[in-house]
């Protein structure tokens, strides 16, 4: 069966584009890469070899000249991920961008201005939003068995960082923008920031969601890149959540949530979703659990008008708001409205 796919071409060929991002493509027939352009003409080449793309370039403009894209990928640094943007939303194509897209919220904002004026959109990388074990455990919270939200816990450690507000906006900012996908939006916020002697850098904010419900969101840089933690615990009235780090989701609840087991009998007050471990060692490397897969296939999807465009640069401007309040709570020690 022929499968109708879009015209993408790819901009950043470093280490995160070509370790998460490039090897899912192969896996999504809606994604034709035509295109990879990277400032150093051996990575562009390399990657346009290797994930199936007629060209490469070192220049932007050329690559969109020369291939008329209907959408595409910006991955790199956050100065190239908004310059780049710019660029690509200025011609009215569609942008997947990778997490953040800018640098500041005002710049942030432009982006989400050009787009509007140009009639087109943009996507940002906000890969656990389509990582299975969160996905499923918002479809628990909008059934009748959660109830209403009560508090939402989102708790991460990464490797290291030399600033607060650098770890929220390069890293954190995953965390805080599965909590509005999980949450809703957040109406105000108290921080607390630390830098230890050893230069750790750990926060934790107190968050009123405009829904009524509490959050709280502990992160800090004390672990190691190759061993990060993640867990996400979700309250209603009628039944508890904890996601841990993308791969189960666990019901606490008096009723059965995914599945009616004989063992439910005996201990009936807990389910669990294991993500499917069906993609063998490519699920492995955190492809499809994390997210990766799924963002794209909805960023090719979308320009096939086939779903709606989301996460969007909207998002990403909500997310780096709270970013700067929970930085000025820190710096005034008082709650800040969003």
């Amino acid at each position: 069966m022929t499968v109708e796919a879009a015209r993408i071409a790819f901009v950043g060929a470093g280490n995160h584009a070509t370790e998460s991002l490039y090897p899912n493509i192969a896996h999504i027939p809606e994604f034709d890469l035509v295109a990879v352009c990277d400032i150093v003409p051996e990575r562009a080449q390399y990657a346009a070899r290797k994930y199936g793309a007629l060209a490469s370039f070192t220049d932007v403009e050329a690559m969109l000249d020369k291939t008329q894209p209907q959408g595409v990928c910006v991955c790199g640094p956050a100065e190239m991920h908004y310059a780049v943007s710019l660029q690509v939303l200025r011609r009215g194509i569609p942008l997947f961008v990778e997490k953040p897209p800018a640098p500041s919220l005002a710049q942030a904002q432009e982006l989400v201005d050009m787009a509007r004026n140009q009639g087109t959109w943009g996507q940002v990388g906000f890969m656990k939003r389509f990582a299975p074990a969160n996905t499923v455990a918002r479809e628990y919270m909008n059934g009748a068995t959660f109830g209403r939200l009560s508090s939402l816990t989102l708790m991460h450690g990464s490797g290291p960082y030399n600033d607060v507000r650098r770890m929220l906006m390069f890293n954190g900012i995953h965390m805080i923008d599965l909590g509005r996908y999980l949450g809703g939006n957040v109406r105000s916020v108290f921080a607390f920031g630390l830098t230890d002697a050893s230069g750790t850098q750990a926060v934790a904010a107190s968050l009123q969601f405009v829904n009524g419900a509490v959050g709280q969101l502990n992160m800090n840089s004390g672990h190691s890149w190759s061993d990060c933690f993640e867990m996400t615990y979700i309250s209603g009235s009628g039944a508890g959540i904890m996601i841990d780090a993308s791969r189960t989701t666990e019901v606490m609840s008096g009723a059965s949530a995914f599945a009616q087991p004989a063992g439910q009998q005996l201990f009936g007050w807990s389910n669990r979703y294991y993500v499917s471990g069906n993609m063998a060692g490519w699920a492995a490397g955190g492809h499809y659990t994390r997210g990766y897969w799924g963002e794209l296939n909805h960023f090719a999807r979308a320009i096939l008008g086939q779903v709606a465009p989301g996460p969007t640069l909207e998002d990403a401007v909500a997310a780096i708001r709270l970013i700067d309040a929970m930085a000025e709570s820190i710096e005034s020690g008082r709650q800040v409205a969003i």
